[in-house]
């Protein structure tokens, strides 16, 4: 599934004229954040670890203009059954 989600981040960056990760790039970097968070993912059943892949321009420039550069990050939270329905 991150697949498909970098292909969504790719899309919405795209008519943003953003910059976007590619593929590869945003896979391994939800894996490496499913790793360094690991004591935080619950076992299988009415809990998850939920992920939030986030892309922002960063750069210096105000303006109707595409950033000069952007942040990827992915933030990581242990959620319960409320969130997940």
């Amino acid at each position: 599934m991150p697949h498909e989600n970098a292909l969504g981040m790719q899309d919405g960056a795209e008519r943003l004229c953003m910059a976007s990760p590619s593929v590869e790039y945003f896979v391994e970097a939800v894996k490496q954040i499913v790793l360094a968070n690991k004591k935080w993912v619950p076992p299988p059943g009415k809990r998850a670890l939920y992920l939030r892949p986030l892309l922002i321009g960063s750069g210096a420039s105000l303006g109707v203009t595409p950033s000069p550069e952007y942040m990827f990050l992915i933030y990581a939270s242990p959620v319960g059954e409320t969130i997940l329905h």
